[in-house]
């Protein structure tokens, strides 16, 4: 009988997922997995939005908007140290979400968690990463620093248009304190929209965990404070809007996107952005996996005890109404879309009426074991049975000597100890949460000298609770634990921990086939205290993660501030050519032809001339969905340092070109100045 695993064939992603799985393991011989970080990234995201929140909350008490006050308002903040704390806390707490759920995505796609009913995660996931990033760039912005600077500038020259032109007016203050407010409404507000997206993204998980384990948040908690202290976060120069950006650390989290977008330019940078972020968006249908789903229920042995539905932990099972002969009252359906093939369902069942439609049948297996025992105690030999998942095997976990797919078998029988000591007896099913205890009862009767249940470590499980059902059905039938059970939790991946564990086990004159069982509690989370080490190590795995932050403040400067520049701002009603009043109309005195029949909006076409070189010359078109709104135009243009000969000329009309500025302009390193036109005065004013 042959067992397929498609979660080995996808060998890339087994490839990545081993690799990680080394890292989680190397985390978890210096403290106990319970207490490991990185199976909690999650859940520490969301922690995360918490500390954000109560962090920005004092920071928006203190705050004040408006381009006059806001960087002096963050420099008062910064001067008292709990000020600078919040401020600290609040900034490597955004950075810090941003690397969490990164990672999280990431595990997810190694171990394959992304596709099938798992895609509205996956999504989800990614909107609230877009979100995210979001909500910090609007914070930076908020300091009006050069950083903000930076951004408005690229807002300005992508917007063009009358929000860029907010920021050229005479009354910049007062014009852009709406601005202010906007955006610290959307920083606030965008933080609590991310609940709902938090809760679609459990939306398909039948108990899906929104907290992190009380330490694994102690340490992160330590872990900012103590980056905080180390390294405050700096105030650096106030936004000059007449300057360009030579120098300013950037977070490479939430501003790297300027740098590369100065560098690249607008088309390549967002093309690449668009292609890489929709095709990770669309992998679930773009890179489909195969899994042993969905679940299959054998009707006429169902009896309706709702044990298969109370441990799926997907959601994919209801209980409806029979209405068969049978003496049962409930059937158990399976909801295909959301079956995710784990077996959890299979192993629940004490009547083994559940199998998976990918080829797993629980009878026919526990029927291979049976066999093989059997076999072997006829023959003398004790023998140890030995369960293991399907990702412990895809990902390198079990010996070579176990002879599992030697014969294309997920069932196999080997030799383990100094003169054959023993015979162990491997099963393969889809995961731990498979085993059905009712095995355990009958092998233990039929001979075995000792069964064994190969787990991941209780966080990490593939099928998010598959240690927690075995462990709970096991101590519920305390029968079963009192001896020649084992539980042996390793890392995936972790063939050495396996082969130690059977080596011992089976020594010559052991005794520890017949001992006590090693059967862990069920982890209820909150109530697990870290030794000294495990909680220490906790710490500074954190600290180093969110340290992170320092090296990726990258320095960097617009290409721009090399030499100067110049701004062309128009912000004009534009003319219109009268329209033409039909024969023997009379219209009374005062009306407005074009008002009542309509006219041509004329557009604005601008020239620009710099030592008798043309370097502008474009025409901006009327706004307004009829075409008679107000011509804005802002245009970014470099300037070599020195003093220039400019000339301005601008058509409104049918007519042709007129000069409305002419002189020599001197222009400064690292400067930008304002030429914008007066439609009072009909002509450009240098500022």
């Amino acid at each position: 009988m042959t067992l397929p695993n498609p979660y080995a064939d996808r060998k890339i992603l087994r490839s990545l997922e081993k690799l990680w799985t080394k890292i989680e393991g190397s985390i978890n011989r210096f403290a106990k997995s319970d207490f490991n970080p990185l199976y909690h990234l999650g859940t520490l995201t969301i922690f995360m939005l918490l500390v954000l929140i109560a962090t920005g909350v004092y920071l928006t008490v203190l705050y004040r908007p408006g381009l006059d006050v806001a960087h002096a308002t963050v420099e008062r903040i910064d001067s008292t140290w709990f000020g600078s704390l919040m401020r600290s806390v609040h900034r490597y707490a955004s950075d810090a979400m941003i690397l969490l759920i990164v990672l999280h995505l990431l595990k997810m796609l190694f171990s394959d968690k992304y596709w099938g009913q798992r895609w509205l995660a996956w999504t989800s996931g990614w909107i609230m990463l877009a979100g995210t990033w979001l909500t910090g760039t609007f914070g930076y912005w908020l300091v009006w620093d050069q950083r903000a600077q930076w951004m408005t500038e690229y807002m300005m020259q992508t917007l063009a248009g009358t929000s860029g032109l907010t920021y050229v007016a005479a009354d910049i203050e007062s014009r852009t304190f709406s601005n202010f407010v906007i955006i610290i409404f959307l920083h606030v507000f965008l933080p609590l929209i991310g609940f709902l997206g938090i809760y679609i993204h459990g939306l398909k998980l039948s108990r899906a965990r929104w907290w992190s384990p009380r330490w694994v948040s102690v340490q992160a908690v330590v872990g900012l404070v103590i980056l905080s202290l180390i390294k405050p976060v700096e105030m650096f120069a106030e936004a000059d809007l007449s300057t360009l950006v030579e120098s300013v650390p950037m977070d490479a989290y939430y501003l790297g996107f300027l740098p590369l977008i100065d560098q690249w330019g607008n088309l390549i940078f967002w093309g690449l952005a668009v292609l890489l972020g929709g095709s990770l968006f669309l992998l679930p249908w773009l890179a489909r996996g195969k899994d042993l789903g969905p679940a299959v229920v054998n009707d006429p042995k169902c009896t309706g005890c709702n044990i298969c539905y109370a441990e799926c932990p997907y959601d994919a099972i209801r209980m409806v109404t029979r209405n068969d002969d049978t003496i049962y009252n409930k059937l158990a359906v399976i909801n295909t879309a959301q079956c995710t093939g784990c077996g959890i369902c299979a192993g629940a069942c004490p009547t083994d009426a559940i199998d998976l439609q990918g080829g797993y049948n629980s009878e026919q297996t526990f029927g291979a074991v049976r066999g093989a025992l059997h076999r072997e105690r006829q023959a003398g030999n004790p023998v140890t049975v030995l369960f293991a998942s399907q990702r412990d095997e895809a990902l390198g976990g079990l010996p070579a000597r176990l002879n599992i797919r030697r014969d294309h078998d997920h069932v196999a029988v080997s030799s383990w100890g100094e003169g054959e000591a023993a015979r162990v007896v491997t099963a393969v099913l889809p995961s731990a949460g498979a085993v059905n205890i009712e095995w355990i009862k009958s092998l233990q009767q039929e001979g075995a000298r000792s069964v064994v249940i190969l787990s991941q470590p209780y966080d990490d499980s593939p099928n998010r609770e598959d240690a927690h059902w075995i462990l709970n059905r096991l101590h519920l039938r305390p029968a079963l634990t009192t001896r020649g059970l084992h539980w042996l939790e390793t890392t995936p991946g972790d063939v050495w921990a396996v082969e130690t564990f059977l080596t011992e086990f089976h020594k010559n004159g052991s005794e520890n086939g017949n001992g006590k069982s090693t059967l862990p509690p069920v982890k209820e989370r909150n109530k697990l205290i870290p030794s000294l080490v495990g909680g220490l190590v906790g710490t500074v795995l954190l600290l180093v993660l969110f340290a992170l932050a320092l090296p990726l403040d990258v320095r960097a400067g617009m290409k721009a501030a090399d030499g100067s520049a110049m701004r062309i701002a128009v912000d004009a009603r534009g003319r219109i050519e009268a329209a033409t009043i039909p024969e023997g109309v009379t219209l009374p005195e005062g009306a407005d032809p074009v008002k009542i029949f309509g006219g041509v909006h004329f557009p604005v076409s601008v020239r620009v001339m710099v030592d008798g070189n043309t370097i502008l010359d474009d025409t901006y078109e009327p706004s307004g969905i009829s075409g008679n709104g107000r011509i804005s135009a802002l245009e970014f243009l470099e300037i070599e340092p020195g003093t220039h000969h400019v000339e301005i000329w601008l058509k409104d009309d049918s007519s042709d070109y007129r000069r409305l500025f002419s002189g020599d302009v001197s222009f400064e390193k690292g400067r930008v100045l304002i030429l914008a036109y007066d439609e009072n005065q009909d002509k450009f004013i240098l500022r």
